[in-house]
């Protein structure tokens, strides 16, 4: 009969200590899921940086395309300019502006 309680005695503590064993088991995986938890906020958070610059990039694509317009629009009024001038090739810009002087000081 004592054998028998010392047999059921360390089986009890043997159980006692599976028991501490899973509990400190169960606390890993609770920190390792707090873990998880923090990289996936951190994940969120990059994707939310990228999208940010994703949003500048086309931002700047936009005005890059709105300065492509205005430059195009420059080269068309330099090309009307080259055309009226060779429409009337007795006018040139010296000739214009003497003439421009004349009227301002006539009035």
């Amino acid at each position: 009969m004592n054998e028998s309680l010392i047999l059921d005695s360390e089986c009890l503590i043997l159980v006692n200590e599976a028991f501490i064993l899973v509990s400190e088991s169960l606390i890993l995986v609770g920190e390792s899921l707090i873990l998880v938890s923090e990289s996936l906020i951190l994940v969120g958070e990059s994707l939310i940086l990228v999208n940010e610059a994703f949003i500048l990039v086309s931002e700047s694509l936009i005005l890059v395309g709105e300065s492509l317009i205005l430059v195009n629009e420059a080269f068309i009024l330099m090309n009307e300019s080259l055309i009226l001038i060779n429409e009337y090739p007795m006018l040139n810009l010296d000739t214009n502006l003497s003439l421009q002087v004349k009227r301002s000081q006539s009035l």
